[in-house]
């Protein structure tokens, strides 16, 4: 009899804690743009935006990568209440992707740029080539970073500036 009890205490113990572990593995987070059918919907606006010469349109499709890029790079991460100790031993888990939303972003709202100042819109080109500046702020020597830079001193020596890709 009581080793009956002693073995029913523990497989309500055992089965507690799976439960317990179970029910913190099921937990998923997810954010905006990273799950596949988020990412398919940025590849689709990035690929519309490079073959666009529509602003309005390309405007759009930069906006959107644009703040994907900010929910992926600026999110405050996964958080786990853990002790202080155990703390400094948990890393966050990452995302990983096959292309580079922050390169797309920058590819899109440069192209916006481009058509924008090739329009007369100055000021509005001026504010797109910043925002490239601004997504690649830690990254000196950064392609999209660079190329924003030479379309800002461009517009402030007021010279006619453009991408030719052939």
């Amino acid at each position: 009899m009581k080793h009956s009890l002693l073995s029913r205490r523990l497989a309500l113990g055992m089965t507690a804690v799976v439960l317990f572990v179970s029910g913190c593995q099921s937990n998923t987070v997810k954010q905006a743009g990273l799950d596949n059918t988020g990412f398919m919907s940025l590849w689709e606006g990035y690929s519309h935006c490079r073959l666009s010469s529509d602003l309005g349109q390309v405007l759009v499709d930069s906006q959107k990568l644009t703040e994907a890029t900010r929910v992926r790079y600026e999110d405050a991460g996964f958080v786990l209440p853990l002790p202080a100790k155990l703390e400094r031993l948990v890393t966050d888990p990452t995302n990983r992707f096959a292309v580079d939303v922050r390169s797309m972003a920058s590819a899109c709202t440069l192209h916006a740029g481009q058509l924008a100042l090739d329009s007369g819109h100055v000021d509005l080109a001026r504010d797109l080539f910043a925002t490239v500046l601004d997504l690649h702020a830690s990254e000196e020597s950064s392609f999209y970073r660079l190329q924003a830079r030479t379309f800002l001193k461009g517009l402030e020596r007021g010279i006619d500036i453009s991408l030719k890709t052939e």
